[in-house]
Parts: C-alpha cells; structure tokens; sequence
C-alpha cells in the first residue's frame, strides 16, 4: 500500500484530490493539512511514500515544505499541485518531480499515480535526489531564499545563513563560501548569487569576488583606482576591490 500525505489549504480542492487518490486500490491517504506547516508535522509523524503539495499555501508554501524536505535522510516523494502552470512545468518536469494542475483532470492524476508506483519502487534513495535537485533549482532561480554549500569530498549537505558567510570567491569550476574558518562549495555562480542575495548586504567587489558588506573592516587605496578590502575575521583576510565595482561599494557604505 502506497501511503500518501495532500495538504491544501483549499477545503473543496484537498477533498476532491483525497478522493481521486484514493480511488487507487494501492493509494492510502493517511493524513491531511491545511497548511504547510500542518504538512511537515504530520510527515514527521507519519510514514508516507508520497506528499502532494498545494504550492500556493499562506505561510510555508508548498516549494519550502519540499526544500526543508531535501534535508530528511528519508524523505516522500513530491508532486506539486497548482492552479499555475508556470509555476510548474519548467522546474518540476526538469527535475522529474511531477505536478497537477486545478482543476484537476482525472486522466492527469491516473498519469501521476501510475508515475508514483515506478518511483516507488526505487524507494528513497530517489526521492532524496529528486528533492535535491528540485531544491538546487529552486534556489538559483530565487524562488526560495536559501544557501546550501559541502565540504570539499563530501556529500553532506549544509545549509548556511548568509549573514555568516564573509565572502563569497569563484574559482576555476567552484564556487567558494568562506563562513569562519571554513570553505563550503555551493552550486550557484556569483551572477546567480548577486540576484539572489540582499544587495544591500552582498556586493561584488571583482569579477571573482562576491563580499559580505557587514564584514568588511577597512578600504585601502591600492593603485590605478584599485582598492583592497581587509575583513573582520580574526586573519584579517585582504580581498581585493576592482575600480570598476568601487563606486557602488562606496555608495554603499556610506564613505571610506
């Protein structure tokens, strides 16, 4: 019996999608909410293989109950329901997640169920990538606001508070978040992370460079209208500022 969570939090649409489901003589819907946040409560106490998610649920919607699920060693299977296709098709098929759309077609679902059935055979192994990649996705294209980096010749995932990162530095293929005294690799570029960053705390400094203005110390002139940057932490790390990206870094700061 394949055991399934739906959370909407529109009553009629959360029945009807319950009644579809579990018209599939292998289909349980063991559990129900009205809310993201209902949904990862119940999921943390249930045993479910597969969650159908509302995206556009107040609170936490449907795309940062999946995110926070990419974090479970375990976690279900996820298919997104919108009343939006843009919402979907791009970011879900991409990363063989699927979606159904309201009003829902009942030909549709039958298409997902019979999808959900060949995933969970695969067991969860799959579905932790799927997430993963769904979230890695959702992440560069700035839908969910969220930093995930790895230690070099890891595969553990850690998730960073941005305010602690001190800069951010492209090299060769890697991109290199310095929080303290250690490097993570994260998955975006530095374009990526400049749209998805507060500008007004992260501003690039030189094409290789992406720097946390809260931890800048000091600005010294160097030459030809160069300048370079010594931080906060305890080496008093030196990093340089280009003349092409001083103006708005003074801008700003204020004055140096």
């Amino acid at each position: 019996m394949i055991r399934v969570l739906v959370a909407d939090d529109e009553p009629l649409a959360r029945e009807e999608l319950i009644k579809l489901v579990s018209g599939e003589s292998d289909f349980q819907v063991v559990a129900n909410a009205s809310s993201g946040k209902e949904a990862v409560e119940k999921l943390e106490k249930e045993d479910v293989a597969v969650a159908f998610l509302d995206i556009e649920m107040p609170g936490l919607n449907g795309l940062e109950v999946a995110s926070r699920l990419a974090d479970w060693d375990h976690p279900p299977f996820v298919v997104f329901a919108t009343a939006y296709e843009q919402y979907a098709v791009q970011a879900f098929e991409a990363n063989a997640i699927d979606y159904v759309l309201k009003p829902y077609d009942p030909k549709r679902i039958q298409k997902t169920l019979f999808r959900i059935r060949e995933l969970v055979k695969e067991k969860s192994a799959a579905a932790k990538e799927k997430l993963v990649s769904l979230e890695d996705y959702l992440i560069r294209q700035g839908k969910i606001k969220k930093l995930v980096g790895h230690r070099r010749n890891s595969k553990d995932r850690i998730v960073m508070d941005p305010a602690q990162v001190f800069f951010f530095c492209a090299e060769l293929a890697e991109v290199l978040a310095h929080v303290g005294e250690e490097d993570f690799i994260v998955k975006s570029t530095l374009k990526e992370l400049t749209e998805m960053l507060d500008p007004a705390r992260f501003a690039q400094t030189h094409k290789a460079y992406l720097v946390n203005i809260d931890k800048i110390a000091k600005v010294a002139p160097m030459f030809s209208g160069n300048f370079q940057i010594t931080l906060k932490d305890p080496k008093q790390t030196k990093i340089p500022l280009s003349r092409r990206y001083a103006r708005n870094l003074k801008q700003l700061l204020g004055s140096w």
